[in-house]
């Protein structure tokens, strides 16, 4: 794992974005597999790239994942893929048929399983965890991310690659990617931004880096995972 650090979160996910273009077009075989995630910090990302990065990447030469999904309609203002096509997809013409979507009003664990089935069939065709070529992670103030939270250890090594978590406070249920698809992908770029966010970055720096951290955990293990940070 590297922690870069930047003076404003614009710099930040301004340097994240550069090395998404980069990846883009270095790959040979395309499509490319981009795994989105939502919050906060995607929305200031989705708005930086139809501002700035609207040309600067090849948006129709991307396939379009989630790293977790609300179970709730897409219309529902808490939808990360409502939110994304508001934000995101329309802006840049993006058709529904480039993004696999999480159906967030099905039934949660048939849902799972659904998109499980999917993306081995797309990312995985020998077996064992798909490997998308990025995903984008957030981390929350907890050190959770996607919706692995603290103290749910079987979403760090489930043999299914789409499973049901809760959050903690709220219960809300939610569909996530497991830890070994995150583990698997050739990239993570982290996007961890905000004063409020110091603490989380000092955390990945200086560990512990263990299951009831679960953005310590996976980012530590990852093969290649970049954090784009505004703390220093």
């Amino acid at each position: 794992m590297q922690i870069q650090s930047y003076v404003s979160p614009g710099e930040a996910l301004g340097a994240l974005s550069c090395r998404l273009s980069m990846m883009v077009r270095q790959k040979k075989r395309l499509p490319f597999h981009l795994a989105l995630s939502g919050g906060g910090t995607a929305r200031l990302l989705f708005a930086h790239w139809t501002a700035s990065f609207r040309r600067r990447i090849d948006w129709q030469n991307i396939r379009f994942y989630w790293v977790d999904e609300r179970c709730v309609p897409p219309s529902d203002p808490q939808s990360n893929y409502g939110e994304a096509r508001r934000l995101l997809f329309d802006p840049l013409g993006i058709p529904p048929e480039h993004c696999l979507r999480i159906a967030g009003e099905a039934d949660p664990e048939k849902e799972a399983g659904r998109c499980s089935e999917a993306v081995r069939g797309l990312l995985s065709p020998n077996g064992g965890p798909p490997r998308f070529d990025c995903a984008i992670l957030g981390v929350g103030t907890d050190l959770h991310t996607a919706s692995i939270f603290p103290h749910m250890p079987g979403l760090l090594d489930s043999e299914a690659c789409y499973a049901v978590s809760r959050h903690p406070a709220t219960g809300q249920r939610r569909i996530t990617l497991t830890g070994p698809p995150i583990l698997n992908c050739a990239a993570l770029l982290v996007g961890v931004v905000g004063k409020e966010k110091a603490e989380v970055v000092r955390s990945l720096r200086e560990g512990p880096w263990d299951e009831s951290r679960p953005a310590s955990y996976l980012l530590f293990r990852a093969r290649n995972a970049v954090v784009f940070s505004d703390v220093f």
